[in-house]
């Protein structure tokens, strides 16, 4: 991937969750509620407890890990829940919704990607001797 395309990605993606993130604790963006029942039952408990505070500060706290090359492994790890969530959420109830949460998993799919190596070294299984096994 080439290395412009990865970091406006990568920008783009922060960008859009410093914005989302933010929004969950100062109520700047007035944004529709969805049409199914369930998911209108879902969003207002969630909005009625700290849950909602808790996903804006992971947001947040994971767009600005994302921005410096020494966090950015942390800060996709920390979006995973958030991505699964959302998808979930739409697949589940709005689908297909406002069409952003298809652009967004795109996107992380793509910072994902872009953090391939980082990915390697985490579900890396190492042969174990039996040598060393032994006591």
């Amino acid at each position: 991937m080439n290395k412009f395309i990865k970091l406006t990605v990568i920008y783009l993606f922060s960008f859009l969750f410093i914005i989302f993130g933010s929004n969950k604790f100062l109520g700047f963006l007035n944004l529709p509620l969805p049409d199914d029942p369930s998911a209108k039952t879902f969003l207002i408990t969630m909005f009625s407890t700290y849950l909602v505070k808790l996903v804006g500060f992971t947001q947040v706290a994971g767009a600005i890990l994302l921005l410096f090359y020494k966090t950015r492994f942390i800060g996709v790890l920390m979006f995973v829940p958030v991505i699964i969530n959302i998808l979930v959420f739409h697949l589940a109830h709005d689908n297909p919704g406002n069409g952003l949460w298809i652009f967004v998993s795109v996107l992380f799919l793509s910072v994902c990607y872009s953090q391939k190596d980082g990915f390697k070294a985490l579900f890396k299984i190492q042969d174990i001797k039996k040598s060393e096994l032994s006591v």
